[in-house]
């Protein structure tokens, strides 16, 4: 949470720069999980089916036609798991959601006064999960904590047009680490990424 802190502080005093500004943005994430269980892909899978969750927070702009513009957001995700029992049986297919504190640091540019573009990385950190991935799994692992890592990273990019005072963001994001740390029973290939899209509707402030 001291990333999060400094990342406040820096985006509270972006209001002081020309060609700078603070907003608030809000709106929906729609994410799936991919999963390589290695030997056990038949018993582990994913779905193709997103799970809708929503992100809200704040950000900062510094710059015009080339911009930095780092952001906080509250952002939940997830998305389905099919399931096999051990000794066999019908899958049960997992709804799984978590909630992470994303901070994107986005680099953007404007081809047009009203379009944008922009590309950047997010680091992670886990705010909360439900526990029905860990339980399903239970029999599979030796973890006794949690699912999903404490922290990760991944990436943003999309573009963004202007209309009306308002910024509305399109973007398609995705893991670069795994998101999952459960330790599997004679099984070292395991590993989970979230990707999806992101729609956002943002205002500035100052």
């Amino acid at each position: 949470m001291k990333i999060a802190s400094i990342c406040l502080l820096s985006l509270l005093s972006f209001a002081g720069f020309s060609q700078s500004g603070l907003g608030i943005k809000a709106g929906v994430n729609m994410t799936n999980i991919s999963t390589d269980a290695g030997s056990l892909k038949n018993n582990i899978s994913e779905s193709l089916d997103t799970k809708t969750g929503y992100a809200f927070g704040i950000y900062g702009r510094i710059g015009d036609k080339f911009h930095l513009q780092p952001e906080l957001l509250v952002a939940t995700k997830g998305g389905k798991v099919s399931v096999s029992p051990m000794n066999g049986g019908s899958p049960e297919l997992i709804d799984v959601k978590y909630t992470n504190l994303d901070i994107p640091v986005m680099i953007g540019f404007k081809p047009l006064g009203f379009l944008r573009v922009m590309a950047g990385p997010v680091a992670s950190v886990k705010l909360s999960e439900d526990k029905k991935l860990k339980e399903a799994l239970a029999e599979y692992t030796t973890n006794t904590g949690e699912a999903f890592a404490n922290s990760t990273w991944g990436y943003q990019a999309g573009i963004g047009i202007t209309v009306l005072g308002f910024d509305l963001d399109l973007r398609r994001e995705g893991s670069l680490t795994d998101i999952n740390v459960l330790n599997f029973q004679n099984e070292d290939k395991f590993s989970q990424r979230a990707a999806g899209w992101q729609l956002t509707l943002a205002k500035k402030i100052l």
